[in-house]
């Protein structure tokens, strides 16, 4: 909190990230009850759920980019402007007669609009590298992850009630969202002199191609131990992880006995807990499980998704499956924060956003192959069947850490 206080810059960083926050908070809550309401709804919410993955499947390529990009803020405030642009098209169209094809087309718009987000973050991680001491990089992360998760959690809430309040009117929500993307384009440009300082200085070197820079991320990953184990766990715990959210809304469209007040109130509280619980983690610096091993918070929030998937078959307490989400949040909230801080210590300033956006992309790779076989479950078999499924595997792959990776050396800064 001091650090935010104190400098500018890495304030000003914050403060776009909470904007761009509330936006998605806003935006992917509404979106999923619009889903919801169309003729095809099973299938439109589980697509509606897939496609906040497209971007981190792509990370890698805006890393790549972000990483050639000379001019990160003025690329950071092209970023934002055309985003806001997205959305005030959008805004427009959902007011359209609804069908198929019109569906399609807002999704891509949003996945076009997450993407040119992911590209931003990219661009502002050589930023955050000059503007932040190292002894306050953990903590500084975890801040920052957590105030844009709080953004998120606040406006989804917002979002399930104020679209009941204006009818439906799905145009409103769309222009509050261009809103917000506006307004943090004003804000880097406010601040423009202030984040240039911080932006490292390129020197002048011969253009690597994508696949060249691919091939030397991927070797400098693979000679770091610890880093590559990380990557091949998050690739098989997405599997599971970012499924949960899907299987979740599609769940909550035939199970009303865990309907708190309606679908969309439910939806957003349920997923609203796993990000309450992360913000609780990322904030809470003290305690035990802060000296924790990586290895060990990975098994642990494996172990309460795995119970998730049981409460969920149960479905008789709304309440039980909430804590459980919450729990599971704080122990994710612990982890974020530190490969964050991992990455940017250790990692060479001119393949930083590279080597996060591959960490990104292939943990990421996991979740479509996680979203297709539980949510395909749900659609073919029932999802009674799918939550059975995750529950074994998320249980399967705790036994594999404590065999094969629970005694890994962490690097420690």
């Amino acid at each position: 909190m001091q650090e935010y206080m104190c400098n500018r810059g890495y304030q000003t960083l914050i403060n776009v990230a909470v904007l761009s926050g509330i936006g998605d908070g806003l935006y992917n809550i509404v979106f999923v009850i619009y889903a919801g309401s169309l003729s095809f709804s099973t299938l439109a919410v589980s697509l509606a759920s897939m496609a906040t993955l497209v971007p981190s499947l792509l990370s890698m390529l805006t890393g790549y980019f972000a990483d050639q990009s000379r001019h990160k803020v003025r690329a950071i405030l092209v970023t934002r402007n055309l985003q806001f642009v997205l959305f005030l098209i959008l805004a427009f169209l959902i007011t359209l007669p609804r069908n198929i094809w019109l569906f399609f087309l807002l999704l891509s718009i949003n996945i076009v609009s997450d993407t040119l987000g992911t590209y931003g973050n990219g661009l502002a991680l050589p930023l955050l590298r000059h503007l932040l001491p190292e002894n306050k990089l953990k903590q500084s992360m975890g801040f920052m992850v957590a105030m844009t998760l709080m953004a998120q959690v606040v406006f989804q809430g917002i979002g399930s009630v104020i679209i009941v309040m204006l009818h439906h009117n799905y145009m409103v929500v769309g222009l509050i969202n261009a809103l917000t993307f506006l307004l943090s384009s004003l804000l880097v440009k406010y601040r423009f002199g202030v984040l240039c300082v911080a932006e490292p200085q390129m020197v002048e070197r011969k253009q690597v191609s994508m696949i060249r820079s691919l091939g030397l991320t991927l070797r400098y990953l693979y000679r770091n131990n610890f880093l590559f184990s990380v990557i091949i766990l998050t690739f098989f715990i997405n599997v599971f992880g970012a499924s949960m959210s899907g299987l979740i809304n599609v769940t909550l469209l035939s199970v009303k006995t865990m309907w708190l007040v309606n679908y969309g109130i439910s939806v957003a509280i349920m997923n609203m807990m796993i990000s309450i619980g992360m913000i609780t983690g990322s904030l809470v610096t003290n305690g035990i499980v802060r000296k924790l091993p990586l290895m060990y918070l990975f098994a642990i929030s494996l172990s309460f998704s795995g119970l998730c998937g049981i409460s969920f078959i149960w479905h008789e307490s709304a309440y039980l499956s909430i804590v459980l989400l919450f729990v599971m949040g704080y122990f994710i909230g612990k982890i974020n924060p530190r490969i964050s801080a991992i990455v940017l210590q250790s990692i060479p300033e001119k393949r930083l956003a590279a080597v996060d956006g591959l960490l990104n992309m292939v943990s990421m790779l996991g979740a479509p192959a996680g979203q297709l076989l539980f949510l395909g479950i749900a659609n073919v078999v029932g999802i009674a069947y799918s939550w059975f499924a995750f529950s074994i595997g998320c249980f399967f792959l705790i036994v594999i850490i404590v065999l094969k990776f629970i005694k890994m050396d962490e690097p420690m800064f």
